[in-house]
């Protein structure tokens, strides 16, 4: 027979919810992923064809579920700073200045 206490039942709530948490932050960290030093070279073509290149602290991902990359911190020629998103093919599809 299995005796619950309120401080047991407690602990066991307590344990399933950060079972929870912890489990959806896993499936969050694998919707991204950087970037290989293989797409950050395309990548870096594409950004210099339009006048613009990665900061030295560049920031370069891969969103799985929106099948695009999402580069931060690139400098144009303009001198301003932007987000640049490009889809998997490396066309950019957005370019916000960076606030």
């Amino acid at each position: 027979m299995i005796k619950k206490t309120g401080s047991g039942c407690l602990l066991l709530v307590s344990l399933s919810f950060f079972s929870l948490i912890l489990g959806i932050d896993s499936v969050r960290a694998d919707n991204d992923r950087d970037a290989t030093p293989e797409e950050i070279a395309r990548i870096k073509q594409v950004l210099a064809g339009q006048g613009c290149s990665l900061n030295d602290d560049h920031d370069v991902e891969f969103y799985f579920n929106r099948n695009r990359y999402e580069v931060d911190d690139v400098i144009c020629s303009d001198g301003k700073i932007y987000e640049i998103y490009l889809d998997q093919n490396f066309n950019i599809i957005s370019k916000r200045q960076d606030d």
